[in-house]
């Protein structure tokens, strides 16, 4: 058999890109925690953090973290004996149930920052357990997966309810984003809301900060003041633009079912300061779930230059 200098030059450049399509996991010290888990490719990088359950960095490789992280926590962790009595906001990005009226503020410590367990897989994967909630009988599993070109993300967030009980509850994943210039959430003219999308009531945004466009809402963070919309757009993507880099994450919208928070499954607050963080916000449906199942959402992250 004769191979044709053609095909060999083919078979050349698939195995240089097989080469550079891979990903690396480490563990790494990272802002003052030692054996965080870090991920990356040719293009972007990821950084989990058992010690407080959370995706502490994300960004290109050498180039700044999209991920606010709160200045005064670095290197922490939350103690439990006794339990906090206020929110430890560290910054980055965790899974919470929703909704929120069900448990009222602040959130359960042991879901939102108690340490975590983190297997890597074969395929080269993070699969992270966290404590059960004596609090709620809740606990959640999540996968994270890179993409081996390019800067995807997929998270598989599970919600295991431990209970005895059925019970109703949503997946709730909070993505803090180091202030950002521009935020960007789709319309829904055929939803729920007049609008196009929702506004909390007493967390309006200034009117100089918030601009409706023909098939999007732009918003911006105030200083001052801070500000919550939602929407139930079935296009289900938020995104935050900082400098030349827009920061995209997405999840789909299930039709005909039930969303906390009168039907959203996509929401943005803006903090003012003296932190300077924002939080792109995805919903899974309101579902029941029986003692011994669960409930996932499967979630995706994206960067993207502007120029």
């Amino acid at each position: 058999m004769r191979i044709t200098h053609g095909i060999l030059l083919c078979l050349g450049m698939i195995l240089m890109r097989n080469a550079e399509a891979q990903v690396t996991v480490q563990k790494v010290d990272y802002q003052g925690w030692t054996g965080a888990y870090r991920m990356a490719n040719k293009q972007v990088e990821l950084v989990f953090v058992p010690q407080i359950g959370r995706v502490m960095r994300y960004g290109y490789v050498g180039e700044a973290n999209l991920l606010w992280e709160n200045p005064a926590l670095l290197g922490k962790t939350t103690a439990f004996n006794p339990p906090p009595t206020d929110w430890t906001n560290y910054g980055g990005d965790k899974l919470w149930p929703a909704p929120q009226k069900v448990w009222g503020w602040p959130p359960d410590p042991v879901m939102d920052s108690a340490p975590q367990k983190v297997t890597l897989t074969d395929d080269k994967r993070l699969k992270i357990e966290g404590a059960v909630s004596p609090k709620h009988n809740l606990s959640f599993v999540r996968t994270i997966t890179l993409e081996p070109q390019g800067t995807g993300v997929t998270f598989e967030n599970v919600l295991v309810n431990h209970d005895k009980k059925a019970a109703q509850w949503a997946v709730w994943q909070v993505t803090q984003v180091n202030a950002p210039d521009r935020l960007r959430m789709p319309l829904n003219p055929k939803g729920a809301f007049k609008k196009g999308y929702y506004v909390f009531q007493g967390s309006e945004p200034v009117k100089d900060k918030i601009q409706v466009l023909t098939d999007e809402v732009q918003l911006t963070r105030d200083s001052m003041k801070s500000a919550k919309i939602g929407g139930d757009s079935p296009l289900g993507w938020l995104t935050a633009d900082k400098g030349a880099v827009r920061f995209e994450i997405s999840s789909k919208r299930q039709v005909g079912k039930t969303y906390a928070d009168d039907g959203c499954s996509l929401e943005i607050y803006t903090n003012p300061d003296p932190l300077p963080y924002i939080e792109l916000e995805l919903l899974s449906p309101l579902t029941t779930i029986k003692p011994g199942q669960t409930l996932s959402m499967t979630t995706k992250w994206f960067l993207k230059k502007l120029r």
